[in-house]
């Protein structure tokens, strides 16, 4: 499966945009900016020649930098969080299919989107800031509130191995931090492959074998 996940390029033909649509490239260019030169490297007069619009048509929309940035990581995190939420909605009764899937969404993201990532990366490295605090953690912790709240209807309806001990709250940070995981593997450049499969097995263990064996047959039907 795989979502569609589409953005205004900033190196679109140059043309009149309505004010929702300006500010929406604005914001995608200064996201790639960020991920490139990092929120001390980056300057507005970068983030202007990406979008291909003044400088003064930043301070305009945003009136600083930082307003900027903080829209930017609202942004980032946010697109993150919608696929999260579309993958586990639609396929609430079937856990396994759900996990699949949605460790295979990361893995899209990380493939396709390298400025998105990154973002992530410059979101921890200024969580001390209050600003960076506001604009991430209600993305965080509805993220951790959507997977807590899946698994424990899970376990309402017998899908998770109790004998594991997991805990939803315990999940919720283990499935969510997949993501920071598999982030890791890609930018570090190591031996090991960017490949959600790795993601699934250590999954495995938190299910019933019920839920493994109907996902199987699911894949061999």
């Amino acid at each position: 499966m795989r979502l569609r996940i589409t953005l205004i390029k900033s190196d679109m033909p140059k043309k009149r945009l309505k004010a929702e649509e300006r500010e929406q490239q604005i914001i995608e260019s200064a996201i790639v900016v960020f991920a490139r030169e990092t929120y001390h490297g980056a300057t507005t007069k970068a983030i202007a020649e990406e979008a291909g619009i003044t400088e003064a048509l930043i301070y305009r929309y945003f009136g600083s930098k930082r307003a900027l940035f903080n829209k930017a990581i609202h942004q980032s995190t946010g697109f993150l969080l919608e696929g999260l939420e579309f993958v586990l909605t639609k396929n609430k009764d079937n856990p396994f299919r759900a996990i699949t899937y949605c460790f295979n969404y990361y893995v899209e993201i990380l493939e396709s989107h390298n400025a998105f990532t990154k973002m992530l990366f410059l979101v921890i490295s200024e969580l001390d800031q209050e600003d960076v605090r506001s604009s991430y953690l209600p993305q965080q912790n509805h993220a951790l509130k959507l997977i807590h709240d899946m698994l424990s209807y899970w376990d309402e309806q017998g899908y998770l191995n109790k004998s594991a001990g997991m805990s939803p709250k315990t999940g919720a940070w283990l499935y969510f931090g997949t993501y920071l995981i598999l982030a890791l593997v890609k930018h570090s450049h190591g031996d090991v492959p960017l490949d959600a499969s790795f993601a699934i097995e250590l999954s495995k263990p938190y299910f019933t074998e019920e839920v493994f064996e109907a996902h199987q047959a699911e894949k061999k039907g």
